[in-house]
């Protein structure tokens, strides 16, 4: 028998559907596969899998969370780029390179009426993960 999973040599008959639970179908796995089934391997930890799933959602452009960061709005559960809010992200930048400090820009932005996703004032710590999720 070959592997169901991997085409290698299986060792193991795996219940599908747990024996304990009344599941009579079994697939054949090789040892390697068999393991990660039971969550064995240590990279088949549930934080683990989250992550990796997390991450491909995050490089597909989906929406990951209840917060939608700063210079994106979720349509449809993609995150599109907000023309309004990019230019803030880049005008951030800008004035950061020019040598001012979080506090300065937080000031200019307030001064212009400028405003976060939220509606609040900019403060230094909002300027500052900006520009650290920008980098």
């Amino acid at each position: 028998m070959i592997c169901f999973e991997c085409g290698a040599p299986a060792e193991y008959n795996h219940h599908v559907v747990p024996h304990s639970l009344g599941g009579t179908m079994t697939v054949p796995l090789c040892g390697a596969c068999h393991a990660k089934a039971h969550h064995m391997d240590e990279r088949m930890t549930t934080k683990s899998l989250t992550k990796a799933a997390l991450a491909v959602k995050r490089k597909n452009g989906e929406k990951t969370g209840g917060i939608i960061p700063f210079g994106f709005d979720a349509v449809d559960g993609q995150l599109v780029e907000n023309m309004n809010e990019q230019k803030t992200i880049k005008r951030i930048k800008q004035l950061r390179a020019q040598g001012c400090s979080y506090q300065r820009i937080a000031d200019t932005l307030n001064a212009d009426r400028a405003f976060t996703k939220t509606g609040k004032p900019w403060s230094f710590g909002t300027v500052a993960n900006i520009l650290k999720k920008a980098a």
